[in-house]
Formats: C-alpha cells, sequence, structure tokens
C-alpha cells in the first residue's frame, strides 16, 4: 500500500554531492535531501532505521514490523531544485494473505507529517502533490 500522492518541493536548499548518483542511477539525487528528511522525521519522535540508496532514490526506512514502512524520496528527472517523496507500506506474504496488518491508517498518518515536514524545507519556493502512477 502507498499513499496516492507524491509530495514535492522545489528548493536550492539540497545539494548534489560530487558521485553520488554511483549509488543509485545516473542522474538520480536524493541523499541530502533524504538525511534531512530522516532527521526532521526523528525529531518528531519516529523511529527512522535506516537511509538506503536505490536504484531510483533514497528510501528513508521506517519499520520493518509489522510491515515495512518506508519514505522513497529523490529527485525530479533532469533537475537538481525538485525533490519528492511518498510513503509506502510492505506487506509481508502471511499479512497479505490473511489480511492480519492493516497499513491504510499508518500510511495516512506518515504522509500528513511528510506533508507538513515538506513546508518546513528551507528556502522552498513551492510545494505541492501529484498523483502517483500505478504500478
Amino acid at each position: 500500500m502507498t499513499s496516492a500522492q507524491r509530495l514535492w518541493v522545489e528548493t536550492p536548499f539540497f545539494e548534489v554531492e560530487p558521485s553520488e548518483d554511483q549509488e543509485t542511477n545516473p542522474g538520480v539525487y536524493g541523499r541530502a535531501f533524504a538525511r534531512w528528511l530522516a532527521d526532521r522525521l526523528r525529531a518528531r519522535g519516529e523511529p527512522v532505521e535506516q537511509v538506503l540508496a536505490e536504484d531510483w532514490g533514497r528510501c528513508v526506512v521506517l519499520s520493518r514490523r509489522p510491515y515495512r514502512l518506508w519514505i522513497g524520496c529523490s529527485n525530479r528527472a533532469d533537475r537538481v531544485d525538485e525533490w519528492g517523496a511518498f510513503v509506502m507500506a510492505e506487506p509481508g506474504l502471511l499479512q497479505r494473505l490473511f489480511r492480519t496488518a492493516d497499513p491504510g491508517p499508518v500510511v495516512a498518518r506518515v504522509h500528513r507529517v511528510l506533508d507538513e515536514i515538506m513546508h518546513e524545507v528551507p528556502q522552498a519556493v513551492r510545494v505541492w502533490s501529484e498523483e502517483r502512477p500505478a504500478r
């Protein structure tokens, strides 16, 4: 389950580090954004287990039980001043088969926290949301 909306912020605040896209795909950045986001989440009492590089950007892992809950974030293609994030919950096989855990309320809560944090990004020119494309 994922939040239906990807939140975006336009800001020059997050700097791209040299060669950071060697951990992702060429032109995919977000290390500074993900670290800043993880710090803001921790300051609000959210558990942040780790920040991982993925081919599409960065994954801020919040928890692994009862399902994997994380926030995906990266830059917009060909831009280094637009940064997006979305919330994702991945139930395991047993949770999907037996429907033992409904991540919907937690995803909605984390999405609200994420929205508040995105409005606190330094030097933000604008903040907006877009529907995420279906997978």
